[in-house]
């Protein structure tokens, strides 16, 4: 049976992840620095803004934007076939390094891109390994707070936040602060986040809207919903 096309389109944000095979926990300094090596190259080779990421211990985060509908794909199959090839090299171990395909979820820039944003960031902080997302080394955080585009791009609603470098970041640990408070959650099972609005109009576009089986929606609070298939979760029902 073929595999079924990955829900995207040009101009698309993504929030991607990517599990280390049997939930191992394979990275460590090197590793890391191998795949932040790799974003860069992603950055430099395809049409996409890199707009946040997170290496986990066993999984990454990754917030961009698409500028193909073949970006998401050909992204991360360049980063994952790369990783492997090199890692395992490196390692001297052979078979595979990630748990199947990666789970992309296409975000409503509008409503919740900044929540994204720290969503990425706060993982970190949830799974213990640092109190807050400026105290782990393997995200783009730090170069949020610096502006540094040689690592991020970064989104008019993020430079809209402020005049200058430091009264976004400002703006932003605001945003990051608020998150923090909600009750920690995944977007690993979700297709689409934003809008009731939004969510409608990506169901209609791939179909969802007239399957046999309707996606569930769940509420994540200020008028946000997602769109997913994971079963014995609070259902919303607007």
């Amino acid at each position: 049976m073929s595999r079924p096309p990955r829900l995207t389109y040009p101009g698309a944000v993504h929030h991607v992840t990517l599990r280390c095979n049997n939930r191992e926990f394979l990275f460590e300094p090197s590793s890391l620095q191998l795949f932040e090596g790799l974003l860069r190259g992603a950055r430099e080779k395809l049409p996409l803004l890199l707009y946040n990421y997170c290496l986990m211990t066993n999984h990454v985060h990754l917030l961009f934007e698409v500028g193909r509908d073949d970006t998401l794909s050909m992204a991360m199959h360049w980063l994952s076939t790369s990783f492997t090839r090199r890692f395992n090299r490196l390692a001297g171990r052979n078979g595979h390094v990630w748990e199947g395909r990666f789970r992309s979820t296409i975000i409503e820039a509008s409503s919740y891109f900044l929540r994204c944003m720290a969503y990425v960031d706060l993982n970190p902080v949830r799974a213990g390994l640092a109190a807050a997302p400026v105290d782990y080394g393997w995200n783009g955080h730090a170069a949020l707070q610096a502006q540094d585009a040689s690592v991020l791009d970064f989104h008019p609603l993020y430079l809209e936040c402020g005049g200058d470098p430091a009264s976004r970041y400002g703006s932003y640990a605001e945003i990051l602060a608020q998150e923090s408070a909600r009750p920690p959650f995944t977007l690993a099972t979700e297709y689409f986040v934003g809008s009731m609005r939004f969510v409608r109009r990506m169901e209609r576009r791939f179909g969802f809207a007239s399957a046999r089986k309707p996606l569930e929606h769940r509420e994540f609070g200020s008028g946000i919903v997602s769109a997913g298939r994971r079963r014995g979760r609070p259902v919303y029902r607007p």
